[in-house]
């Protein structure tokens, strides 16, 4: 009896240990997938969905073989320091940096900025309708550059005024790419400091991500926390699996669906 029970235990201990094996392999280089938590992608997803992630895509970027594309929705870790990028473990309770989802809006080479709501990429204003349809957009500008004397004294962000001596430090890669003021703006600084627009010209790896949902506080994005790099970028978020039904004004639908980049982001 003792020997087969050490049989059956063994055996389970297997067969466990291959399942997780295989769980470990498919979610690693196949695919996995992801919850919507919050608002931030809405009119495009909704909290509470769950989407896939084909993590081949991620090798293939990470091996240089190909690169994440202007309009993709990515999954990614946002900076160290982000303000409300800590999450809490249910029931154990100990933190993590939590992952957003968010919609690439330019790529490494793009000059990008927001102008009253209006997001410019290499001087042209994406007609944004996926969004703009549904939302009320907030007209907010991105990203503030205050100059004394023709140089950066502080830096205007979602959440706040920085001196650069304040600067955080998940802000400084923006700063490094803020574009150099033009010469009017120049000229106004030494009479007073002057606040503009910048414009940010994205270094190699680095993507400006932004939520659809750009209402008032509808998203903590790349206007908060500046410019990701490449690393930080998990992988693509690329069809709604669940909940496969919903129901809404006009009863139940199925809800499975692709998601394609938007006409807005294909400036080639």
């Amino acid at each position: 009896m003792r020997a087969f029970l050490e049989y059956l235990w063994k055996e389970w201990f297997r067969q466990v240990g291959e399942a997780l094996l295989v769980a470990f392999l498919v979610t690693t280089f196949v695919f996995t997938t992801v919850g919507v938590v919050g608002q931030s992608m809405f009119p495009t997803l909704r909290n509470g969905e769950r989407v896939l992630v084909p993590k081949w895509e991620t090798w293939l970027v990470r091996f240089g073989l190909a690169e994440w594309r202007r309009g993709e929705i990515a999954i990614l870790k946002p900076p160290e320091g982000t303000p409300y990028s800590v999450a809490r473990f249910p029931v154990l309770g100990f933190s993590f940096r939590a992952f957003f989802i968010k919609r690439i809006v330019a790529v490494p080479g793009d000059e990008v900025y927001v102008e009253r709501g209006v997001v410019y990429v290499n001087g042209k204003p994406l007609d944004e309708r996926h969004i703009s349809d549904y939302i009320q957009v907030w007209p907010d500008s991105f990203p503030g550059a205050c100059y004394k004397d023709g140089k950066l004294t502080r830096v205007i962000t979602q959440q706040g005024e920085f001196s650069l001596a304040l600067l955080p430090p998940y802000l400084k890669p923006l700063v490094s790419m803020l574009e150099p003021p033009d010469e009017a703006t120049v000229e106004r600084s030494r009479l007073e400091e002057t606040c503009v627009v910048g414009r940010i010209r994205l270094a190699k790896d680095y993507y400006f991500v932004m939520g659809d949902n750009r209402s008032l506080g509808g998203s903590e994005d790349s206007r908060t926390f500046g410019p990701v790099h490449k690393s930080a970028i998990a992988g693509r978020a690329s069809f709604v699996w669940w909940p496969v039904f919903v129901r809404d004004e006009k009863g139940i639908r199925l809800n499975l669906r692709s998601l394609p980049v938007p006409p807005a982001y294909r400036l080639e």
